[in-house]
């Protein structure tokens, strides 16, 4: 492989490896997370489950930005039934209070 081929695949953060020990081939770029803005004036709490009936996990701080894996309908917070299941962690955080800067997929 050329080297400048190889410097444009490492810039473009493509993960190379051998395709079938007869030359290589760029993996997939993997997708990055979107990412959410908690825009309550209170501390957010992170549930177990997509429901304000469910226990309290951990506390987000206002303006507080995170990882969204995939949303989907809960129990209802003043209108809005959509609830962001957070990356890295089990827990779920209600869409009312945070603003999501990209499309989330869908659980």
């Amino acid at each position: 492989m050329k080297k400048s081929v190889l410097l444009c695949a490492l810039a473009a953060g493509l993960a190379l490896g051998p395709l079938g020990g007869t030359g290589w081939a760029a993996a997939a770029p993997r997708a990055a997370y979107p990412v959410g803005e908690v825009v309550s004036d209170a501390p957010l709490h992170v549930r177990e489950r997509p429901t304000v009936y469910s226990g309290v996990v951990k506390s987000l701080r206002p303006g507080q930005r995170v990882l969204l894996s995939c949303h989907k309908r809960g129990g209802w917070v003043d209108g809005n039934p959509i609830w962001y299941r957070l990356q890295g962690s089990r827990g779920w955080v209600s869409a009312r209070f945070v603003h999501d800067h990209q499309p989330v997929r869908a659980c």
